[in-house]
């Protein structure tokens, strides 16, 4: 009976090993699958982790700073030959975590491995660049309309939907993760300030203003490019917004003069049991 009662206890914390996904870690806003353009994590970035036995049954979030390596029992440590990182987990669940990648991680391939309750997941590789940019959508499946905000007042910044058209010469705020690392701990609140002075963003080919690209001071990892439409773009249905930064394009969404499009690429289904939690206002980031 000893004996017997051992093998289940053995034979139960096998069950519970974390398992990632082949090309389980992606960008939390485009899903990018890895090997596509535009799909390495980026430095300071926001990325999801899918797999099965990941964290706790039931999710949960962090709320408050500054953000620790270790929260509810899950960690995530990408290695590169003897350099190690932690990341920092912000949203937890047994399917889905989301993680932000630290600022100072290593360039080039890296491993991946997931720690819940003292169990390593299997490896996977990942690669990690100094910018990645991706856009945040409105259903939070890295597809259809994406998160973008026109400026009316202090109190009136409407999602850009076909109700709530932009016009040209009007300011507006595009969402999304992976303009690259930041000069402060990411641990802490963010400080608003721009990042990356050599994003550019183009709608309908018409060069737009930014007045800045850099954190959401809301949310750990988020980012904003707030930017005006520029008086000559042209109107009418899904016309293309081009992000682009280092003079290489990183990202093309559709803009109908209401909202983006990402084309060209599906994010594949989410395994079953995955949990989300993604929302325009940066959801899986911690928030005082």
């Amino acid at each position: 009976m000893v004996r017997f009662m051992a093998f289940l206890l053995l034979a139960g914390g096998a069950f519970g090993q974390p398992f990632v996904y082949y090309r389980g870690a992606v960008n939390a806003a485009s899903f990018l699958p890895p090997g596509l353009p535009n799909a390495a994590l980026a430095r300071g970035s926001m990325f999801s982790i899918f797999g099965r036995d990941l964290g706790p049954a039931a999710p949960q979030q962090v709320s408050a700073f500054p953000l620790q390596e270790t929260f509810a029992g899950v960690s995530v440590e990408l290695s590169q030959g003897a350099a190690k990182v932690r990341a920092l987990p912000v949203y937890v669940s047994a399917g889905q975590l989301n993680v932000i990648l630290p600022s100072n991680a290593p360039l080039g391939l890296a491993s991946l491995r997931v720690t819940y309750n003292g169990q390593v997941s299997n490896p996977i590789p990942v690669e990690v660049t100094a910018a990645s940019v991706g856009l945040f959508s409105v259903n939070g499946g890295g597809f259809g309309p994406g998160i973008v905000q026109n400026y009316v007042s202090p109190a009136s910044q409407p999602i850009n939907s076909f109700s709530q058209t932009a016009r040209p010469g009007q300011v507006s705020i595009l969402w999304g993760t992976g303009i690259g690392a930041a000069p402060f701990p990411d641990s802490v609140a963010p400080m608003p300030q721009t990042l990356d002075g050599s994003i550019e963003l183009y709608i309908g080919g018409k060069k737009a203003a930014i007045a800045y690209a850099g954190r959401t001071p809301c949310c750990a990892a988020i980012d904003q490019i707030v930017f005006t439409v520029p008086g000559d773009a042209p109107a009418g249905c899904y016309v293309p917004v081009v992000v682009r930064s280092g003079g290489a394009t990183v990202i093309e969404h559709r803009h109908d003069g209401h909202s983006s499009h990402r084309r060209g690429v599906q994010r594949p289904a989410k395994p079953a049991g995955a949990e989300s939690h993604r929302r325009p206002n940066g959801d899986g980031a911690a928030r005082p």
